[in-house]
């Protein structure tokens, strides 16, 4: 049966190649964005080109910055109908206005989750939330306890006074959003958390407009300024690629058994961090670094300067780390599904090659 989802974030990565993907399966999406009207023909090109059936996708004009994202009388109309939320806008800004940010990252989705208590039709809450947050070893390093600021918001507020004076303003708000959502979801919104990891090109072309985490690497590796592996033997990012994320985001809200789900999405053949620089200095034809350097050292020497110089922000580091995730449940989704992951260093390769490829185009037009 055919379903309506309306989708935050449509035009960013995730959003358009779940979109794409919806829209194959005959899915039609109401996707929010700015200068809609103007946008509508490249995007529903894009999504043809990408699989999709163009007539499935329409863009509507708001803007998650906007108290009630700006939406006409006639959409509001329309999205009370859908039978999915797909939230998958966020502000992803390194050192960016804090402001923005809870605006964006959070007063939108308890927006969201206000419209989804009444709305009649509605089967899922979808939620990007981040792989971080399912590490029991990540809330103790934070100090604190995640179901207890689900439950109390005395305690809540406190905590999240203290993760603002630390100035990380992207991972306090996401941090808060997802909080947000486990509240709704134990007040009975029928949402899915999906916890997905550093995200990089498909699987096939390496194809991805945007690649947030590991662009730093590249460029640190292509320029030379990444002279040694960040963080300790055993670190590393775990990867997924985006045609297996988008597959799982067009499919598995749709099983009847999801209803207060939470998916780590990830693959655990990820290498270490180590391994993963090595594929992108030799895939780049480059020197890969050999020595360590701590993270606690590291981060002084980014917040000098070095940042600017290695293209990597103090921020990224807390993508680096020891950590193991628990993926049984989403693995168990992805075979119900059909879905498997592809090989993820070739994968890797892949998109190094694409976002090389991109650089050296924007470089011979400038």
């Amino acid at each position: 049966m055919s379903k309506t989802i309306f989708m935050t974030g449509v035009t960013g990565l995730i959003g358009r190649w779940t979109a794409a993907q919806l829209a194959a399966g005959g899915h039609r999406v109401l996707g929010l964005t700015r200068n809609a009207k103007s946008r509508e023909p490249e995007f529903r090109n894009w999504i043809a080109a990408h699989g999709g059936a163009p007539e499935c996708v329409e863009l509507i004009e708001g803007d998650l910055e906007t108290p009630g994202f700006g939406l006409d009388a006639r959409d509001r109309v329309r999205i009370r109908d859908v039978h999915q939320i797909q939230n998958l806008g966020a502000l992803m800004e390194w050192g960016g206005d804090a402001a923005r940010m809870q605006r964006v990252n959070v007063d939108a989705t308890a927006e969201l989750l206000a419209w989804a208590e009444t709305m009649p039709h509605l089967e899922r809450f979808v939620h990007i939330s981040g792989y971080l947050v399912t590490a029991n070893a990540f809330w103790r390093e934070l100090g604190f306890d995640r179901e207890k600021l689900v439950a109390n918001e005395r305690a809540k507020k406190r905590a999240f006074r203290k993760l603002r004076e630390r100035g990380t303003p992207y991972e306090t708000t996401k941090l808060e959003a997802d909080i947000l959502v486990r509240r709704a979801r134990a007040g009975g919104v029928p949402a899915i958390i999906v916890n997905p990891s550093t995200v990089i090109g498909h699987a096939e072309t390496g194809e991805a407009h945007q690649m947030f985490g590991i662009e730093g690497l590249v460029r640190g590796v292509q320029t030379g300024a990444l002279s040694a592996v960040p963080g300790r033997r055993g670190d590393w990012i775990p990867l997924v690629t985006i045609d297996y994320l988008a597959r799982f985001l067009a499919r598995v809200p749709m099983l009847s058994w999801t209803a207060g789900e939470d998916f780590t999405v990830l693959h655990q053949g990820t290498p270490e961090l180590a391994r993963l620089i090595e594929v992108i200095a030799d895939e780049l034809g480059k020197r890969a670094p050999r020595h360590h350097v701590p993270l606690w050292l590291l981060k002084p020497l980014l917040k000098a300067g070095l940042d600017r110089k290695t293209g990597t922000p103090v921020e990224a580091l807390a993508f680096i780390n020891s950590y193991r995730f628990d993926t049984s449940t989403a693995e168990r989704a992805a075979v119900e599904i059909g879905l498997s992951h592809p090989g993820i260093e070739q994968a890797l390769r892949k998109s190094v090659r694409y976002l090389a490829a991109q650089t050296s185009q924007v470089s011979q037009a400038a």
